[in-house]
């Protein structure tokens, strides 16, 4: 029985670092700075950097924008996903 990730108030917690990584490479795939990052959330760059690094847990509903933007699943946000269920979901999901 593998758990790894759960709902704690309003914060995801998630219990690998692969969710991390991801992060990173949906940015840099979109040839964004850190810093552009940190204006779609309305944050800056420094803080958005501690989500990256895993220095701290990122919020839900940045979870949200940043799936929403990148028009991925969350499910392939945090790591439950891989690249061809990304473009499955997309074709679903599609307006």
């Amino acid at each position: 029985y593998d758990i790894r990730l759960s709902l704690v108030g309003s914060e995801m917690c998630i219990r690998d670092r692969y969710y991390y990584g991801r992060l990173r490479d949906l940015r840099e795939d979109a040839d964004l700075t850190q810093k552009d990052v940190g204006k779609i959330l309305n944050t800056t760059q420094q803080q958005y950097a501690k989500y990256e690094l895993g220095v701290q847990e990122i919020p839900t509903h940045h979870l949200i924008t940043l799936a929403d933007y990148y028009q991925v699943s969350l499910d392939y946000m945090v790591g439950r996903a891989e690249w061809a269920d990304v473009e499955q979901w997309r074709n679903k999901h599609q307006k």
